[in-house]
């Protein structure tokens, strides 16, 4: 396979779009003030202390289904997982009754913008919110707010036009599968998509997790390819080209304009690919199960199952471990990793998302997702 490296080179106008490509927004002191307002609030003392609240989401999966725009804290969002933070609202996806929601940056309003709540494969051609999906696990959002999602349990990818609503599949055919590299996304299969992220060069990666590939498509040619792994469920070699290695359960994706940060779950670690160089290196985790390690160095701390990944404006990552209960932050700069201090009990939390504020304020975003609510800390 030839070695992609215009896929991983640094772009100056990769800032917006990709460096923080779910929140590129500058929030105001209202939207501050609101957010620390909404639902329970509670605080936490640590060294890089939030105050978290309920952002969205019951608890409780049998709760209303917002058809019309709701409070966000009245509102079910079964099973939640994908969070979105863009400059037009907040979105999320939610597992369980397979459905794209979208709610204003304040937090007073949720709705509904894409599925019916139902499972299954249709509605291509046509409006979004009359589309069938089968557990959505991820969605983001372009510079013009065109909608990617990662339709897991259908095994593609589906587009959402910004200015027309209609929804399309953009890779896979819906059945499970490998094949396609070098052909157009209605060719290609996929196994089990988790992650996505726009690269910033006009493609989208693809962590084809149960496939143990790292992919991406053209956006304007459609064409499919590997970008790094071969199937095999082994961990990277470390300091190798990503196009040369094995990735091992690649379930999570965030990028900025160095690097594209991959999060293995069945690998137990966050890696690291250079974007100008295209090698990759292990950045967290020893590759084992356990939940050790905090106030160390990264690389000999433990993850159990870890399944998000954000980046914040000081270029520290912010890691979803899941089956610990837990999100770690990943300070690059001084080498430390921590568990951070979230006084609400968690159950299987998945995605992870970060507003972008001036002086490194941002307010962080974790998809609770058994509780079946999103968390904001500020």
């Amino acid at each position: 396979m030839p070695r992609p490296s215009h896929r991983f080179q640094d772009s100056s106008s990769v800032r917006f779009a990709n460096r923080f490509p779910s929140f590129g927004l500058f929030v105001t002191s209202v939207f501050l003030f609101q957010l620390a307002s909404a639902g329970s609030s509670l605080h936490a003392q640590t060294s890089h202390s939030r105050s978290w609240s309920v952002f969205a989401g019951t608890g409780k999966p049998d709760s209303p289904i917002a058809v019309r725009p709701s409070d966000p804290t009245t509102v079910a969002l079964q099973n939640v997982y994908g969070i979105e933070v863009t400059d037009d609202g907040i979105f999320f996806s939610t597992v369980d009754d397979h459905s794209i929601w979208k709610s204003d940056h304040d937090g007073t309003t949720i709705r509904r913008i894409a599925g019916t709540g139902k499972k299954g494969l249709s509605g291509d051609g046509g409006p979004a919110i009359e589309a069938t999906f089968n557990a959505p696990h991820e969605i983001r959002a372009d510079r013009d707010g065109n909608l990617f999602v990662a339709d897991t349990r259908n095994h593609c990818i589906r587009r959402i036009d910004a200015a027309s609503g209609v929804i399309e599949t953009l890779a896979g055919d819906g059945v499970e599968g490998f094949r396609g590299d070098g052909q157009t996304g209605d060719m290609a299969r996929f196994s089990q998509p988790h992650s996505i992220v726009l690269d910033g060069d006009g493609g989208l990666l693809v962590a084809d997790t149960t496939n143990h590939r790292l992919r991406r498509i053209d956006l304007e040619t459609r064409i499919v390819t590997t970008v790094s792994g071969n199937g095999q469920r082994k961990l990277p070699e470390e300091g190798k080209l990503a196009s040369d290695v094995s990735v091992f359960g690649p379930r999570s994706l965030a990028i900025d304009e160095q690097a594209i940060w991959l999060v293995l779950r069945e690998g137990n670690s966050v890696w690291k690919i250079d974007r100008q160089s295209g090698r990759i290196r292990r950045v967290a985790g020893t590759g084992k199960q356990g939940h050790s390690g905090d106030g160390g160095d990264p690389l000999s701390a433990t993850f159990r199952g870890p399944k998000g990944i954000a980046v914040d404006s000081a270029g520290n990552l912010l890691v979803v471990d899941t089956e610990n209960q837990a999100m770690r932050y990943v300070d690059l700069g001084n080498n430390v990793i921590d568990t951070m201090k979230i006084p609400f009990k968690m159950k299987r939390p998945h995605g992870t998302a970060v507003l972008s504020r001036e002086g490194n304020n941002d307010v962080y975003f974790v998809s609770d997702s058994e509780n079946h609510r999103v968390l904001a800390g500020r």
